[in-house]
Protein backbone atom coordinates (compact mmCIF):
# COMPACT_ATOMS: atom_id res chain seq x y z
CA UNK A 1 0.00 0.00 0.00
CA UNK A 2 2.05 3.15 -1.13
CA UNK A 3 0.62 6.42 0.42
CA UNK A 4 1.20 9.94 -0.42
CA UNK A 5 4.96 11.81 -0.07
CA UNK A 6 4.59 13.27 3.15
CA UNK A 7 3.09 11.74 6.76
CA UNK A 8 0.59 13.53 8.08
CA UNK A 9 -1.09 13.20 11.87
CA UNK A 10 -4.65 13.24 12.40
CA UNK A 11 -6.11 13.81 15.41
CA UNK A 12 -9.12 11.09 16.54
CA UNK A 13 -11.79 10.92 18.99
CA UNK A 14 -10.75 9.33 22.84
CA UNK A 15 -9.81 5.70 22.52
CA UNK A 16 -10.54 5.02 18.73
CA UNK A 17 -6.89 4.30 17.40
CA UNK A 18 -7.17 1.31 16.83
CA UNK A 19 -10.63 1.21 15.17
CA UNK A 20 -9.52 4.19 13.06
CA UNK A 21 -6.07 2.75 12.18
CA UNK A 22 -8.20 -0.49 10.55
CA UNK A 23 -10.82 1.37 9.09
CA UNK A 24 -7.76 3.52 6.83
CA UNK A 25 -6.25 0.20 6.39
CA UNK A 26 -9.59 -0.84 4.68
CA UNK A 27 -9.62 2.19 2.54
CA UNK A 28 -6.02 1.47 1.48
CA UNK A 29 -5.09 4.77 3.09
CA UNK A 30 -1.28 4.33 4.44
CA UNK A 31 -1.46 4.59 8.00
CA UNK A 32 1.21 4.07 11.15
CA UNK A 33 -0.30 3.54 14.79
CA UNK A 34 2.65 2.96 17.17
CA UNK A 35 1.35 0.72 20.04
CA UNK A 36 3.65 0.46 23.43
CA UNK A 37 2.85 -2.68 25.44
CA UNK A 38 1.73 -1.93 29.20
CA UNK A 39 0.90 -4.31 32.21
CA UNK A 40 -2.61 -3.28 33.50
CA UNK A 41 -3.97 -4.90 36.75
CA UNK A 42 -7.61 -5.35 37.20
CA UNK A 43 -8.80 -6.56 40.82
CA UNK A 44 -8.75 -10.44 39.22
CA UNK A 45 -5.11 -10.57 37.07
CA UNK A 46 -2.99 -8.53 35.28
CA UNK A 47 -2.14 -8.43 31.65
CA UNK A 48 -0.18 -6.60 29.00
CA UNK A 49 -2.55 -4.15 26.79
CA UNK A 50 -1.31 -2.55 23.45
CA UNK A 51 -1.67 1.17 23.82
CA UNK A 52 -1.31 4.06 21.36
CA UNK A 53 1.99 5.41 22.20
CA UNK A 54 0.38 8.61 21.36
CA UNK A 55 -3.12 9.04 22.40
CA UNK A 56 -5.53 10.35 20.17
CA UNK A 57 -2.87 10.55 17.25
CA UNK A 58 -2.41 8.58 14.44
CA UNK A 59 0.10 8.84 10.97
CA UNK A 60 -1.21 9.00 7.82
CA UNK A 61 0.03 9.44 4.30
CA UNK A 62 -2.70 9.95 1.90
CA UNK A 63 -2.08 10.13 -1.32
CA UNK A 64 -3.68 13.52 -3.05
CA UNK A 65 -7.39 11.76 -4.06
CA UNK A 66 -7.37 10.23 -0.24
CA UNK A 67 -6.74 13.50 1.26
CA UNK A 68 -10.26 14.94 1.80
CA UNK A 69 -11.68 11.13 2.17
CA UNK A 70 -9.06 10.72 5.87
CA UNK A 71 -11.57 13.39 7.92
CA UNK A 72 -14.74 11.79 6.80
CA UNK A 73 -13.87 8.08 8.29
CA UNK A 74 -15.32 7.46 11.71
CA UNK A 75 -13.35 8.90 14.63
CA UNK A 76 -10.97 11.15 12.84
CA UNK A 77 -11.76 14.98 14.15
CA UNK A 78 -9.37 16.55 11.56
CA UNK A 79 -5.83 16.88 10.68
CA UNK A 80 -3.52 18.26 13.31
CA UNK A 81 -2.31 21.83 12.24
CA UNK A 82 -0.09 24.11 13.55
CA UNK A 83 0.03 27.96 12.75
CA UNK A 84 -2.53 27.13 10.17
CA UNK A 85 -0.09 24.68 8.43
CA UNK A 86 -0.24 20.82 8.24
CA UNK A 87 1.85 19.28 10.80
CA UNK A 88 4.10 17.27 8.59
CA UNK A 89 6.13 14.26 10.05
CA UNK A 90 9.52 13.50 7.86
CA UNK A 91 10.34 9.88 7.11
CA UNK A 92 13.25 10.05 9.77
CA UNK A 93 10.89 10.94 12.56
CA UNK A 94 8.71 7.63 12.14
CA UNK A 95 11.60 6.07 11.32
CA UNK A 96 12.87 6.55 14.78
CA UNK A 97 9.39 5.62 15.82
CA UNK A 98 9.29 2.31 14.11
CA UNK A 99 12.27 1.54 16.34
CA UNK A 100 11.76 2.58 19.71
CA UNK A 101 8.33 0.32 18.95
CA UNK A 102 10.03 -2.13 17.85
CA UNK A 103 12.81 -2.29 20.17
CA UNK A 104 10.58 -2.31 23.39
CA UNK A 105 12.05 0.79 24.88
CA UNK A 106 9.31 3.30 26.03
CA UNK A 107 9.08 7.02 27.68
CA UNK A 108 5.74 6.61 29.31
CA UNK A 109 3.80 9.72 28.30
CA UNK A 110 3.32 12.60 30.31
CA UNK A 111 -0.18 11.94 31.76
CA UNK A 112 -3.13 14.53 30.91
CA UNK A 113 -5.52 15.79 33.83
CA UNK A 114 -8.62 13.34 32.52
CA UNK A 115 -6.05 10.71 33.03
CA UNK A 116 -6.84 10.63 36.96
CA UNK A 117 -10.27 10.11 39.03
CA UNK A 118 -11.03 11.26 41.72
CA UNK A 119 -10.15 8.58 45.03
CA UNK A 120 -7.44 7.10 42.95
CA UNK A 121 -4.08 6.65 44.80
CA UNK A 122 -1.14 8.19 43.12
CA UNK A 123 2.33 8.30 43.95
CA UNK A 124 4.81 11.84 43.99
CA UNK A 125 7.35 11.33 41.40
CA UNK A 126 8.85 14.83 41.61
CA UNK A 127 9.93 17.62 44.53
CA UNK A 128 10.58 17.43 48.12
CA UNK A 129 7.86 14.38 48.51
CA UNK A 130 8.79 12.54 45.94
CA UNK A 131 7.94 8.62 46.61
CA UNK A 132 4.99 9.60 48.48
CA UNK A 133 1.85 8.02 47.89
CA UNK A 134 -1.72 9.54 48.61
CA UNK A 135 -5.63 9.87 47.10
CA UNK A 136 -6.62 12.16 44.63
CA UNK A 137 -9.27 14.30 46.10
CA UNK A 138 -9.77 16.94 44.15
CA UNK A 139 -8.90 18.34 40.35
CA UNK A 140 -8.68 22.68 40.74
CA UNK A 141 -8.64 24.16 37.72
CA UNK A 142 -7.17 22.12 35.51
CA UNK A 143 -4.16 21.49 36.37
CA UNK A 144 -3.29 21.43 39.77
CA UNK A 145 -4.44 18.71 42.06
CA UNK A 146 -5.25 18.61 46.03
CA UNK A 147 -3.85 14.95 47.44
CA UNK A 148 -4.26 13.09 50.79
CA UNK A 149 -1.30 12.12 52.44
CA UNK A 150 -1.91 9.86 55.66
CA UNK A 151 1.00 10.32 57.62
CA UNK A 152 1.93 10.07 61.28
CA UNK A 153 -2.02 9.27 61.92
CA UNK A 154 -2.29 13.02 60.47
CA UNK A 155 -4.24 13.74 57.17
CA UNK A 156 -1.97 16.31 55.33
CA UNK A 157 -3.74 18.26 51.90
CA UNK A 158 -1.15 19.40 49.45
CA UNK A 159 -1.63 21.19 45.67
CA UNK A 160 0.82 19.57 43.75
CA UNK A 161 0.60 19.74 39.66
CA UNK A 162 -0.61 17.05 37.94
CA UNK A 163 2.95 16.35 35.88
CA UNK A 164 4.72 15.28 38.95
CA UNK A 165 2.01 12.11 39.88
CA UNK A 166 1.70 8.96 38.71
CA UNK A 167 -0.49 6.50 39.28
CA UNK A 168 0.28 3.43 41.54
CA UNK A 169 -0.08 0.35 40.39
CA UNK A 170 -1.88 -2.55 42.94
Amino acid sequence: MEGGDKWLVVYVSSRQEKKVSAYLTKRKVENYLPLVRLLRQWSDRKKFVDFPMFPGYLFVRPTAAQYDDVITIPGVVNYLKFSRELAVVTDKEIEIIRTIESSGYYAENIPMPSDYDLGEKVIVKEGPIRGQTGILMRKDKEDIFLILFETIGQSLKVKIPYQMLGKVDE
